[in-house]
């Protein structure tokens, strides 16, 4: 018998560790743990079941290749062979672990598997789970940890509830907000308590499943009203401009001025650059010579000397990590305070709704849409919306934030 020695859990991964539970189902508050935690339980399954089928899973190949490279850092010793393009370790022990996503969930059927760990759960489509992942775990009686930051009340949260009914012996649920990691510095959650969105708090931090989640935008259904209008003599109007050329499209949303509702928009893409500015000029000219803000980054200053010879009225707006942050903040707490309305424009209320965020490891907020879908619309909205209320550029501040961690506690084991 060989012993092996694996990681050493702080005490708010023990519940986790300990659990017997088939189903074993965690929320978890950011920078808890919850990778390296599973990762161990991954490979403390591996050696103790010779032969078996393990897989890992994430929303993307980008968060899986996450959980490849730890185990390749602290496992290596007990890799016997792999195959990063196919995406495969074989243990000593003979047992082998696969690396999935779910970007594309319907190749995912037909295998049985023995233990899954599915990360980043929330982000993983329901179809993926009902219809592909939980089926491969039905003739092997597998087990499966499933663990994420909550979004919503999606079918994660169902799963999730599921732990905390008795009438479900198979599962048990666990809620570990960040504070039960004695790694994160207190001060570090208190800052992040101060300078977040109550509810992002929340989600994040004390990782509680919110009735619509916590995402960028809140009350995006609330703010639609009327329809498309026409100019109007003596009124004042707006024009948010996001350009692209090729895979992005080229969006210019058109806003009144004093009421902060959409009258226009154009959306189109493949189409030269001297197209779309005859579109952009038709717009802003029709209503009543608009001020336009666009993405200065994204065109560059000959584009933007185009639409002054053109006699267009512009205002450049330069898009950073920061200044976006503050373009996307601004349009997210008009739209939560109903001062700003558009009609029912299905591309814009997918884009909207979709639009996420990213907590970096310094603890700043990255704003995008998810992989393989667009923001064209959220961009030229905000910009609009920016021009509206008549906004400065913002200027940009920087905090760099650390801390240590504390000592003295018990490793997990496993042998085989």
């Amino acid at each position: 018998m060989i012993e092996v020695e694996l990681y050493t859990p702080h005490a708010g991964q023990w519940p986790l560790h300990n659990s017997k539970a088939r189903f074993r189902i965690a929320t978890c508050g950011r920078r808890w743990g919850k990778t390296l935690a599973c990762t161990n339980e991954l490979v403390k399954y591996a050696m103790e079941n010779p032969g078996a089928v393990t897989w890992w899973v994430a929303p993307t190949y980008q968060q899986v290749m996450i959980a490849w490279r730890l185990l390749f850092k602290y496992f290596e010793p007990l890799i016997q062979d792999d195959n990063k393009g196919e995406k495969w370790i074989l243990w000593v022990t003979g047992a082998t672990t696969f690396f999935k996503s779910t970007e594309r969930h319907d190749n995912l059927r037909g295998e049985g598997v023995n233990f899954m760990i599915i990360d980043e759960a929330a982000d993983v489509p329901p179809d993926a789970w009902f219809a592909s992942l939980r089926p491969t775990l039905s003739d092997t009686m597998g087990r499966a940890i499933i663990v994420g930051t909550p979004k919503g009340k999606n079918w994660f949260f169902q799963e999730w509830s599921r732990g905390q009914d008795p009438e479900y012996p198979e599962y048990e649920s666990f809620r570990f907000p960040t504070a039960s990691n004695p790694y994160i510095p207190p001060e570090e959650i208190e800052f992040a308590r101060r300078t977040l969105p109550a509810d992002l708090f929340r989600q994040e931090y004390e990782a509680e499943f919110l009735e619509d989640g916590a995402g960028v935008f809140r009350g995006i259904r609330a703010c639609i009203d009327g329809s498309l209008e026409d100019p109007k003599p003596g009124k004042e109007y707006v024009i948010g401009l996001d350009l692209a050329r090729y895979q992005d499209y080229t969006v210019a949303i058109c806003m009144d001025q004093e009421t902060g509702h959409v009258v226009a928009y154009d959306r189109f893409n493949k189409i030269d650059w001297g197209f779309q500015m005859d579109r952009v000029q038709a717009m802003a000219e029709r209503y009543n010579d608009a001020v336009i803000w666009f993405d200065a980054n994204s065109v560059g200053d000959p584009l933007a000397e185009e639409m002054k010879a053109r006699g267009l009225t512009i205002e450049p707006f330069k898009i950073t990590p920061t200044t976006k942050g503050q373009l996307i903040q601004l349009l997210a707490a008009k739209i939560q305070q109903g001062e700003i309305s558009y009609p029912e424009i299905p591309e814009l209320i997918a884009e909207l709704s979709m639009f996420g965020y990213e907590i970096l490891p310094s603890g700043h907020i990255r704003y995008s849409a998810p992989p393989g879908h667009h923001d064209d619309m959220v961009i030229a909205l905000a910009l609009a919306t920016w021009g509206k209320f008549n906004q400065v550029q913002p200027r940009v501040r920087v905090v760099d934030i650390g801390g240590a961690a504390p000592e003295g506690r018990t490793p997990l084991h496993t042998q085989w």
